[in-house]
């Protein structure tokens, strides 16, 4: 599935409600999908808070492989490449690590 960012976001691609808008649409379409090709047109984003709600989230959803081979990025700068890497990085080892904190968690109210 080809989707434009430029066309779905009308150039709304800051806020964690621009990002959740995008994130919404990925995954109501995940399992018919084959894949996404999401096209950013060379628009520099740079937004943390987009790029963590739209993909950031996944991350925690879904298996790195599985977005490995479902996500597609087209025509996206170096800047956002390196931004999506460091976030989705960061979801999966707090993905990793939710097990421990919950469990310590629970020994903390246990005492």
């Amino acid at each position: 599935m080809r989707m434009n960012l430029k066309k779905i976001c009308d150039d709304k691609m800051v806020t964690r409600d621009d990002g959740e808008k995008l994130n919404r649409i990925i995954r109501s379409k995940w399992d018919t999908a084959r894949s996404f090709s999401l096209d950013f047109d060379n628009i520099l984003v740079a937004s943390v808070s987009f790029m963590d709600e739209a993909f950031g989230k996944l991350a925690l959803k879904y298996s790195k492989d599985d977005l490995l081979k479902k996500l597609k990025f087209e025509n996206i700068t170096k800047y956002d490449r390196a931004l999506i890497n460091d976030i989705m990085l960061s979801r999966f080892r707090q993905k990793e690590a939710a097990p421990h904190v919950t469990s310590r968690k629970k020994r903390q109210v246990a005492r």
